[in-house]
C-alpha cells in the first residue's frame, strides 16, 4: 500500500510551498505527541525516498525550507534512494535561492551520491555557474572522482564551457586521466547524442590551460575528433601539437578516417600536416579518397550497408565463433551510428578482454559507466579490465561497486573469489 492521505498531503504541501497546510498536516501526523520533526522525517515518497525538504528544495519553496531546517531541525543532509540530498535536488532544479539557503545552514557541499557524484559534479553537468562558484567557495574538492571522472570531465562531456572556465580558474587538473585513457579533452570530444553543441569552446579552454593534445596510446584527441566529424576542432588541436600521424586501433591515420567518412574538407585540412605514406601513390585529396574507396574494407565492404541492429547481430555471431577482431569491427561500426547504446561498448569490451587488450577494454568499460550509470555489468567489465592490467586493488573496488548495484550477480561474486 502507498502512503496515506496525510502523508501525500504533507509532501504535496511541501512541493507547492503551502506552509500553513504543511504545518496543519504535520500536526495531524504527530497526533499530539510533540515530536513534529520525527513525524515529518518519517514521511518519504514510496520508491524514491524523497522527503519534505527534498520536495521543497527542488521547487524553491523557501518558507517551507526555513520552517523545516530552523524550526523543526530536520536532517539537512537526508538522502533519498539515489543518495541525493536536498542540496542536490536544488542543484538539479537550478533553484539557486534554496540551494544557497541550505548551503548556509549546514548542508554538506561535498557529499557524494550513490554513484560517487558530488554536488560539484552535478552542478558542472548542469552548467549552473553561480552554484559552481558557491560550492568552490566552500572549499570542495575540485578534482573529486566519480563514475564519470572529475567535475571537469563531466562539464567537458556536457559541453558546459562556462562551468569549465570556473573549474579551471580554481586549478582543476586539465590532464587528469580517468579509466587509463579518458582525459577532460577526450571527454569534450566525445559525441553526445542529445547535444547539438560544438565542443570547440571547451577544447580551446582546455588547450589554453595546458591540456595534453597527444593523448594516451591510440586514444588521441585528434583521432577522437576525426571519428566524430568535429572539423572545427582540428585547427586548434594541430596548432597545439596534436600528431596527425598517430594511427587508431585498426591502423588508420586520421586523414584515412576522414576519407572513409567522405569528409573532403577534413582531408584537405589534414593533408598538409600528414606524413606521406608509401602505399598511397597519389598523395593528394582526390588520390587519398580514391585509394580509400578502392579498399574493400571501406566503401565496398558489405558491412557498411548493414543497419546497426544487423551489425550488432553479426558481431555477436563473430564473438561466438571466437573471431574477436571481426566482432570489434562490427561493434565499432554500430557504435559510430548509435553512440548512446551502452551494450555495443560492453560487447566490444568483452572482445578486447578476450584479445588481451586491457587498455581498450578499460576505455569501453568507462564509456559503459557514462552511457548507463548504475549498471552493474559496467562495473564487472571495469574490474575484468583492471584484472587484465594487473591492478588488483582497482579491480576489487570495481567488482564491489558492481555487487552493491546487483547483490545477486553471480558473475561478480565469482570474480571476487
Amino acid at each position: 500500500a502507498g502512503p496515506g492521505a496525510l502523508e501525500r498531503r504533507l509532501l504535496q504541501a511541501a512541493a507547492e510551498g503551502n506552509l500553513q497546510l504543511f504545518k496543519r498536516t504535520a500536526s495531524a501526523l504527530d497526533g499530539g505527541k510533540g515530536r513534529l520533526r520525527d513525524a515529518v522525517e518519517a514521511v518519504t515518497l514510496q520508491g524514491r525516498g524523497s522527503g519534505a525538504l527534498h520536495f521543497a528544495a527542488r521547487r524553491g519553496r523557501m518558507a517551507v525550507c526555513v520552517y523545516l531546517v530552523q524550526e523543526l531541525g530536520v536532517d539537512v543532509d537526508a538522502t533519498d534512494e539515489t543518495g541525493y540530498t536536498p542540496l542536490v535536488h536544488a542543484i538539479i532544479a537550478g533553484t539557486v535561492d534554496t540551494f544557497q539557503y541550505l548551503l548556509d545552514h549546514g548542508a554538506n557541499p561535498d557529499k557524494p551520491d550513490g554513484q560517487g557524484s558530488t554536488p560539484l559534479h552535478l552542478a558542472a553537468a548542469g552548467g549552473n555557474c553561480e552554484i559552481v562558484k558557491a560550492l568552490l567557495s566552500k572549499g570542495v574538492n575540485v578534482d573529486s572522482l566519480c563514475h564519470t571522472g572529475t567535475p571537469l570531465h563531466t562539464a567537458a562531456f556536457c559541453r558546459q564551457d562556462g562551468a569549465m572556465k570556473i573549474l579551471l580558474d580554481h586549478h582543476a587538473d586539465c590532464n587528469k586521466i580517468f579509466n587509463t585513457v579518458y582525459s577532460p579533452l577526450i571527454a569534450a570530444l566525445n559525441v553526445v547524442g542529445s547535444l547539438n553543441v560544438s565542443p570547440l569552446k571547451c577544447v580551446k579552454l582546455l588547450i589554453k590551460a595546458g591540456a595534453d593534445v597527444k593523448g594516451v596510446g591510440t586514444v588521441s584527441p585528434l583521432i577522437t575528433a576525426v571519428n566524430n566529424g568535429l572539423t572545427d576542432c582540428y585547427k586548434c588541436l594541430l596548432e597545439a601539437g596534436a600528431d596527425p600521424d598517430v594511427r587508431d586501433d585498426f591502423g588508420h591515420l586520421p586523414i584515412e578516417i576522414a576519407a572513409y567518412n567522405n569528409r573532403r574538407e577534413d582531408v584537405e585540412i589534414l593533408l598538409p600536416v600528414t606524413s606521406r605514406t608509401p602505399y598511397v601513390r597519389d598523395w593528394s585529396v582526390d588520390g587519398i579518397i580514391r585509394w580509400v574507396k578502392s579498399m574493400p574494407s571501406v566503401e565496398n565492404d558489405p558491412m557498411n550497408k548493414m543497419n546497426p541492429a544487423d551489425l550488432k547481430l553479426e558481431g555477436s555471431k563473430a564473438y561466438k565463433r571466437k573471431d574477436y577482431a571481426t566482432a570489434v569491427k562490427l561493434y565499432s561500426m554500430a557504435a559510430d551510428r548509435c553512440p548512446d547504446d551502452a551494450t555495443l561498448y560492453s560487447n566490444r569490451c568483452l572482445c578486447w578482454l578476450k584479445m588481451g587488450e586491457g587498455d581498450q577494454a578499460l576505455m569501453d568499460a568507462g564509456v559503459c559507466k557514462i552511457r548507463r550509470p548504475g549498471w552493474a555489468k559496467a562495473c564487472y567489465l571495469e574490474g575484468s579490465a583492471q584484472m587484465l592490467l594487473r591492478d588488483y586493488e582497482k579491480a576489487c573496488d570495481a567488482f564491489l561497486d558492481g555487487l552493491k548495484l546487483d547483490p545477486a550477480n553471480v558473475e561478480i561474486e565469482n570474480s571476487l573469489r
